[in-house]
């Protein structure tokens, strides 16, 4: 990341919208995820998804969630002067993801602050919402993310 291209605390607008692009989850890499780190049999096993109150398989949340971070490092934070992140609030998963799916994310500035115990940095805190390709919501979360100020402290 060059200086010219970072952006900094003072270059975060409040009420930005950015659209973070898609991916699309594969059965493979719901299984593969499920299998290492949610293993239910309704994330790893296709028939005992098919008998389940999904019928069928089923990504997990935080696999949904995992691939949602990647789009919004690619689209936004691998350009923003990150100190590192400070919390997530009001995960909600609203829907099943299933093999197949193509998601977009999309990233809304709420708010910005200067952070209270650290001078040289601000609080970025944004609103993230995944979508399926119906266009129906499958996850929301708030985000809240330490970021560098150019000139430290006014």
């Amino acid at each position: 990341m060059s200086d010219d291209a970072t952006v900094y605390f003072e270059d975060v607008e409040p009420g930005t919208v950015t659209d973070c692009g898609t991916t699309t989850v594969t059965e493979a890499e719901i299984r593969e995820f499920a299998a290492e780190f949610d293993p239910l049999p309704f994330h790893t096993d296709p028939e005992a998804a098919a008998e389940s109150r999904f019928d069928g398989l089923i990504a997990s949340g935080y696999h949904t969630l995992s691939l949602s971070v990647r789009l919004l490092v690619d689209a936004v934070r691998s350009q923003r002067a990150v100190v590192g992140g400070l919390g997530i609030d009001d995960v909600r998963w609203h829907a099943p993801v299933r093999p197949g799916d193509e998601l977009a994310v999309e990233n809304e500035i709420l708010d910005t602050r200067p952070s209270e115990s650290d001078p040289t940095s601000g609080v970025v805190h944004e609103s993230i919402t995944v979508t399926n390709g119906d266009g129906e919501t499958v996850l929301t979360l708030e985000n809240y993310e330490l970021v560098a100020r150019r000139d430290g402290p006014d």
